[in-house]
């Protein structure tokens, strides 16, 4: 038996007025969800906990059955997907380039994404790809749209701030240690490195001769760098070892690609089409190319519901729910849908569409169709329908032992059947011979 796990990115949200007191999955039309809902269990998912508002990458590092403590760090997924070659020794942040204004002393975040283009950042990336402060090195390496990592080597730690307060109109935040950092002495010359680092940004990129040019057009500086996602690469075990099935990823972007790659999964990227029912049929047909080509677990990715929350528009997001849910109906065309097949249909974290908030604590709603599951008393798929599904309510890190067992692969705990003591029976036991 076969897993595919469908996530529909920032799935879950809140209520709304202006669709009646609905969120907008429950608002959307969604006669395929409600369908498959009605055949198989359904349920709750949070991937971290109760109330907690996860980035996209640390919850599908947890529903992939990695632990929350081995997390490496969203720059280094970026970092390896740009094709760096990572060893363990560096850190690493993400870089954007943006502009801000210098008012009473601080930095005031204006614009992040701007219409600066390669060429452009290319160049004012020479003025800022080297630094060096207190045995604490910096270099910026620019790939494309505005953005780069910056590595740091020598004395360097992770156990620091972001500088970015991800939100416009927000002052820059000055780096600074952690609590707690495993070695105070290293964040402390990290964080003032870094302080400095980005001070000598400012002030050479607001005096370049291309931001004198564009001001002088009436268009925004590009004179800052914002930095977020520290981390430093991990050793991990590969999924296949973890869970003995051979995984594959059919998503989109550098964080999608760089977090298969480091967990061993393969990467099967696609570009979004720009109908999100045609976009979700192509993926849903990938799927089935890889079940064909010999992957047993395949994640499904569409960041859909999530964009659209982002531009704090509840319709907006119920017509997208709407959209991806025709697409969903190719599973009843498809051979997916088969006793051979889980179908899992979940999503990552919630993303509100009225507030401020980039991510939500809500719990997102779950289903499960396959041999083993049974009908619930659940008929429609949406947050409030969900609470009362025969699944419950299930953590991230409980996802991978569910599935395992779905596909009657869960072992029995007791038994110490190879070297590595894994959760699931394996495909083959290493035969005892007669000496």
């Amino acid at each position: 038996m076969r897993a595919i796990l469908v996530i529909l990115d920032g799935l879950a949200d809140r209520c709304w007025p202006a669709l009646d007191g609905k969120t907008p999955l429950e608002a959307a039309h969604t006669p395929n969800l409600d369908r498959l809902a009605s055949m198989g269990q359904t349920g709750l998912l949070q991937s971290l906990g109760r109330g907690y508002a996860p980035a996209s990458e640390i919850a599908h590092f947890v529903i992939f059955g990695y632990p929350q403590e081995d997390y490496p760090g969203r720059a280094v997924f970026e970092a390896v997907a740009e094709g760096h070659r990572l060893t363990g020794n560096e850190v690493v942040y993400r870089g954007l380039f943006s502009s801000v204004e210098q008012q009473d002393g601080r930095l005031q975040v204006m614009r992040r994404f701007m219409d600066a283009g390669d060429d452009v950042c290319a160049e004012l990336s020479k003025e800022i790809a080297h630094f060096e402060k207190d045995g604490v090195s910096c270099e910026f390496v620019f790939n494309t749209r505005q953005e780069g990592i910056l590595f740091l080597r020598g004395e360097a730690s992770e156990d620091v701030t972001d500088a970015d307060p991800y939100i416009e109109d927000l002052p820059v935040i000055r780096v600074e240690p952690l609590e707690g950092a495993r070695e105070p002495e290293r964040a402390t010359k990290t964080a003032s490195c870094l302080n400095s680092y980005l001070s000598m940004v400012y002030r050479r990129l607001l005096e370049h001769p291309i931001n004198k040019e564009r001001e002088a057009n009436g268009l925004p500086p590009v004179n800052f760098l914002l930095i977020k996602w520290c981390g430093r690469k991990r050793s991990l075990p590969p999924f296949e070892k973890l869970y003995g099935l051979k995984g594959a990823s059919i998503s989109t972007g550098l964080m999608y690609k760089g977090l298969a790659t480091e967990i061993g999964m393969d990467w099967i990227g696609t570009k979004y089409l720009p109908n999100w029912q045609d976009d979700m049929v192509n993926r849903l047909k990938l799927a089935e190319q890889a079940l064909d080509d010999g992957y047993e677990f395949i994640h499904v990715h569409t960041k859909g519901p999530d964009e659209a929350a982002h531009k704090k528009d509840p319709a907006l997001k119920r017509d997208v729910i709407s959209r991806l849910d025709e697409g969903l109906g190719y599973l009843f065309e498809s051979s997916l849908l088969s006793d051979d097949n889980l179908i899992i249909i979940t999503g990552d974290h919630g993303t509100p569409s009225g507030t401020r908030l980039l991510h939500s604590g809500e719990p997102v709603p779950l289903l499960m169709l396959g041999r083993y599951t049974y009908p619930d008393d659940v008929n429609v798929f949406h947050e409030k329908s969900c609470v009362y599904g025969s699944l419950g309510r299930i953590e991230g890190r409980e996802m991978m032992p569910v599935v395992l067992n779905q596909l009657d692969r869960i072992k029995y705990m007791s038994a110490k059947l190879q070297p590595f003591n894994g959760i699931y029976w394996p495909k083959e036991l290493n035969e005892f011979k007669l000496e």
